[in-house]
């Protein structure tokens, strides 16, 4: 052999020998170093994991009663390696789950270790199945969603998904907190995935989640969902909403949404009917605005409680003209009237004097430009007309309700803030967190955001709200012994961003006691057939929850209570277009009264309209006009008692008329009367005083 050859010989040998040195090498590492790392993923292979659910927390009232909660179903698996006749178990299966043989053997032949086949079965069904002893065929513990109270608070607490997760509502904002942790059971397999004899066997228990107590009184959400299911009955509208919250903290005490759906059975009702309409749909909120305005004006100091505005019917703003409900006008009101009234006109005179910088700077205050915070999914934050494009027309239409677009909880939390003296709070339906012993582990203390207006302009404001139950556009929501405080709402819907005429949104805001604001009140009816006017359809409702409410809460009247003859309710009937005399003669032998607005002898308007149910003793306000039409030359004097010096001049000059005027202050007396006719040019004599020692309007 050459020296090559045994070169060549030398080298493969080494080449042998390194390689059989660095096996032994890898032998070594492996067996010392990777030993437990590699045996536990060998234990791993053989070891078959079996998923069992935990249940979901409980969801309670803020009383303890149970609103949602778990329980143990068994669920149907499949280990396709372990069954020995796929065809045999498809047909047995086939059955009893009434599920297609192609089905049950696209799931028994597919190459996995674990499959499901039926998912939360009923135990009659389960004791069948358990009995024909299937090889590769299971059953494991999963946890079953039920809603006791069937369709009552169904939106806000929301479903739950085959897979324990929440998917809409409470069940999803909470999903953590009440999803708790997933056990297992673990089995040993071979190499084909049979189970072994006397194998390793392991159970992780699961752990249920944590508990929920709401903010929820199931008394007052039942109440308010029977009255506004029985109103929506009765208008056939469209739906509707009732939202009840404490104004000093912003816990909900109800939430009624109509139409509703039963979660237990979620799949047979449109997705529609699951929405939370009260935080993701925004309305025009019409005059339950007026307040928010009011309020704006009064904190910038634009107006005082003692300002006056004239209402002639219509009001020009550029070359717009904006119209009053009333077509006649409301002549001079006092700030209060303005509101007790609803008078568009007044409130646009209002919004003008504070100026849009103040006026956008108290919707911002008020959280109206942002959404509240509440603990729910899919909160939306309204519509509103940037500042930097909004425009005087613009203001106008904004100051009574019109071309904004709010949520109905942006509207309950801007109302509440006056309730309350002024503080913003953040609206919430959880109290509490609670574990499975009940003790508490989380507390949901909500603190006020921010002090929006002072406690004497809040004062100012539920002062005048109290009036437009007791005298004004909100007769209806009276209850007797109680003092309460609120706003009517008329407004067109608004769909595809353009109004829908002939569709509207019937409302009305308010809170009691007035003095002492306890519970804060929304009610909004969607589109009622026949009459529509917040006033005549929304304050009875209002009424309703309060009056039962109220008892239930156990919060003392503040005034005596009426007789009982003083309760009864009666329809106000049509009187447009009747005498005056004979239309109050009517009206007395029903059990109410007629108070005549104007000097003429027709009927061409009235309030309450025609058809609203009032209670006996209510005055009725007959509007009218003269039929006489003034001689050539002659004018109609203009009533300007209760208007300052300024304001009754400009009121005399646009009829063609002069100022005498004697004193400062307002006008407490004028000669010749309003409603009379003089020459054209002639001169009106008035008394002004600064010392009124009555409202004008009383006069």
């Amino acid at each position: 052999m050459g020296v090559l050859a045994r070169k060549r010989v030398g080298t493969v040998l080494g080449l042998v020998g390194a390689c059989f040195l660095l096996l032994m090498a890898r032998l070594i590492y492996v067996q010392f170093v990777w030993a437990e790392e590699l045996g536990q993923q060998a234990l791993d292979m053989r070891m078959q994991d079996i998923p069992i659910q935990p249940r979901r927390g409980v969801i309670y009232d803020r009383n303890g009663h149970e609103l949602a909660f778990s329980i143990d179903v068994e669920s149907l698996y499949a280990i396709p390696a372990q069954i020995k006749d796929p065809s045999e178990t498809a047909r047995a299966l086939s059955d009893i789950l009434g599920m297609s043989y192609d089905r049950l053997m696209s799931i028994l032949t597919r190459n996995t270790a674990f499959e499901w086949v039926k998912r939360k079965v009923p135990d009659d069904i389960a004791r069948k199945i358990k009995q024909l002893k299937l090889p590769g065929i299971g059953f494991t513990q999963e946890a079953m969603r039920v809603w006791p109270k069937g369709s009552m608070l169904s939106q806000v607490l929301g479903i739950v998904g085959i897979d324990n997760d929440g998917l809409e509502g409470l069940e999803y904002e909470y999903d953590q907190v009440l999803k708790g942790v997933e056990g297992k059971f673990t089995v040993e397999v071979d190499a084909i995935g049979e189970e072994l004899p006397h194998s390793q066997k392991g159970y992780v228990p699961p752990v249920q989640g944590k508990n929920l107590v709401l903010t929820i009184d199931e008394v007052v959400q039942f109440i308010a969902e029977r009255e506004l299911e029985a109103k929506i009955k009765e208008t056939n509208a469209e739906g509707g909403l009732i939202i009840a919250m404490n104004p000093s903290n912003g816990e909900i005490l109800a939430l009624a949404i109509h139409p509703s759906y039963d979660p237990n059975k979620y799949d047979e009702y449109p997705a529609e009917n699951r929405r939370i309409k009260a935080i993701t749909d925004s309305f025009p909120p019409g005059s339950t605005f007026k307040p928010i305005t009011a309020a704006a004006a009064l904190e910038s100091g634009a107006v005082s409680p003692s300002d006056t505005f004239y209402c002639g019917g219509s009001i020009k703003v550029g070359p717009d003209t904006l119209y009053c409900h009333r077509t006649e006008g409301h002549g001079s009101q006092t700030f209060y009237e303005v509101i007790q009234n609803s008078c568009n006109v007044g409130f646009v005179q209002i919004a003008q004097r504070t100026g849009i910088e103040a006026f956008y700077k108290y919707v911002e205050l008020f959280g109206l430009t942002s959404p509240t915070g509440i603990d729910l999914p899919g909160e939306s934050r309204g519509i509103i007309v940037p500042q930097e494009s909004a425009k005087p027309i613009d203001l106008a239409v904004m100051s009574y309700g019109q071309t904004l677009q709010l949520t109905p909880i942006q509207i309950v939390t801007s109302l509440a803030a006056i309730a309350n003296g002024g503080h913003m709070v953040v609206p919430h339906l959880v109290k509490e967190v609670t574990d499975n012993s009940g003790n508490v582990v989380e507390v949901k203390n909500h603190q006020p955001v921010r002090q929006v207006i002072s406690s004497m302009t809040a004062e100012e404001l539920r002062n005048a709200l109290e009036k437009v139950i007791s005298d004004g556009t909100g007769k209806a929501a009276y209850v007797p012994g109680y003092r309460l405080a609120g706003k009517t709402g008329t407004s067109n819907k608004v769909i595809d961003g353009k109004i829908a005429e002939g569709r509207y949104i019937a409302s009305f805001a308010g809170f009691a006691p007035a003095n002492d604001p306890k519970l804060v009140l929304l009610v909004m009816i969607d589109e009622p057939k026949g009459e529509y006017y917040g006033g005549v359809v929304a304050a009875p409702v209002f009424a309703s929850v309060m009056r039962d409410v109220l008892r239930y809460l156990e919060i003392p009247p503040q005034e005596e209570p009426v007789d009982e003859t003083e309760q009864e309710t009666v329809t106000v009937p049509d009187l447009v277009g009747k005498d005056v005399v004979a239309a109050q003669a009517e009206l007395h032998e029903m059990g109410l009264s007629g108070k005549p607005d104007g000097t003429g002898t027709t009927v061409v308007s009235q309030f309450p309209v025609a058809g609203a149910r009032v209670l006996k003793h209510t005055n009725v306000i007959l509007y009218t006009e003269d039929e006489a039409e003034p001689e050539e030359g002659m004018v109609r004097v203009p009533t300007i008692i209760g208007l300052g010096l300024t304001q009754a001049r400009d009121k005399l000059v646009e009829s063609g008329l002069s100022l005498s005027a004697q004193g400062n202050g307002f006008c407490v007396s004028q000669e010749p009367q309003g409603g009379s006719f003089v020459p054209k040019g002639s001169t009106v004599k008035a008394v002004f005083r600064m010392d009124v020692g009555e409202d004008p309007a009383d006069r």
